[in-house]
């Protein structure tokens, strides 16, 4: 997860015209114009690892990254001991900034800031004004006297998405995730893929004068990310409608062939028949055993893809993931990130 986030932190500022350089003793450093960034990403999130990170700041400007919501008084020490800092909210939008700034095939004048504690709700981004330089519009100065205290109402997003519909809100999933954590730190919505599959088989096996029928249907459903069996998805619209624009969509980890391939290797095992055969030789009884099973092309397999709204309620110590849709707290996480309860 670190070599992946540290590679976007990279393109964010390649994509604002810096050089950018690994470090051992701050993860990244990036130069422009003789301005210097120390970029070092952060995983404890607490005050001794921020004062030795800006200890280590020579000449330049330190940029601390965490990739979950960082508690408000810390955020606060590390802004009045000089430290820019980007915890998840922030690093999403810086995310969506660079990409437009590819896009436009622009260099701007970019240099990272933060906000104060009161003004940590951004949102919009300005791009292209007559300086070129990105600005962070910030409103409704306040502070935050617990977590759900800062759920505002914001414009739902529609997404053009093949999917199950929303029925789980965020306040909703706090309530049901909260007597499994004690407390909660941060909430996010993942649309998690799963490949839907249908399948038919209508075959009949002769043996001698015996004929073996191993016909049969199913249905079901396989994670994308991990390969999971799941219970059948029904209910598929082609439009999502989520609280606002704060989801994480996942990318498919397993491709469409190679999941009709693991389908059809498990629908062939379930199919699969092991009869024994009685025969009289005079006196004698002989008994044969034969395996009958269908071959691939007796198997009429269909797939779709479709995403599935996942509440991941994060504690001090572990995660709970429910199902959007059915309000069901999941026994087994929807992929290898979550340290799960």
């Amino acid at each position: 997860m670190k070599h992946d986030l540290l590679q976007i932190l990279s393109d964010i500022f390649t994509s604002f015209g810096y050089n950018v350089t690994e470090s051992y003793r701050y993860d990244l450093i990036a130069k422009k114009n003789g301005y210097i960034t120390y970029i070092k990403f952060g995983t404890k999130l607490d005050y001794e690892e921020i004062k030795n990170f800006v200890d280590q700041v020579e000449n330049g400007k330190g940029l601390y990254v965490a990739s979950r919501k960082m508690p408000d008084e810390l955020y606060q020490y590390a802004k009045e001991i000089g430290l820019v800092v980007w915890d998840r909210d922030e690093l999403a939008l810086q995310i969506g900034n660079a990409v437009l700034a590819d896009i436009e095939d622009r260099t701007d004048n970019f240099e990272p800031t933060t906000e104060t504690v009161q003004q940590r709700k951004i949102v919009n981004v300005n791009i292209g004004r007559d300086d070129d330089i990105p600005i962070f519009e910030t409103i409704e100065q306040h502070e935050e006297q617990s977590y759900l205290s800062s759920l505002e109402t914001k414009q739902p997003t529609v997404l053009d998405l093949r999917s199950v519909p929303m029925n789980v809100s965020k306040e909703k999933a706090v309530s049901i995730a909260k007597p499994h954590l004690g407390g909660v730190e941060d909430v996010v919505l993942k649309l998690v893929p799963y490949w839907r599959y249908e399948y038919s088989i209508s075959i009949e096996k002769q043996y001698r004068t015996k004929i073996v029928d191993i016909s049969g249907e199913g249905s079901g459903c396989i994670n994308a990310l991990n390969g999971h069996s799941e219970l059948f998805v029904d209910g598929v619209i082609d439009q999502i409608t989520l609280p606002d624009n704060g989801y994480e969509l996942k990318a498919p980890v397993i491709k469409e062939e190679e999941a009709k391939k693991d389908l059809i290797k498990m629908i062939t095992e379930e199919h699969t028949k092991d009869l024994r055969f009685d025969n009289m030789a005079g006196d004698a009884i002989i008994s044969e055993h034969k395996t009958f099973k269908p071959m691939p092309e007796d198997i009429k397999l269909s797939l779709d893809l479709v995403y599935l709204p996942i509440w991941e309620v994060k504690g001090p110590r572990n995660s709970v993931e429910i199902n959007g849709y059915s309000a069901v707290v999941l026994s087994n996480p929807v992929d290898d990130d979550v340290e799960f309860m």
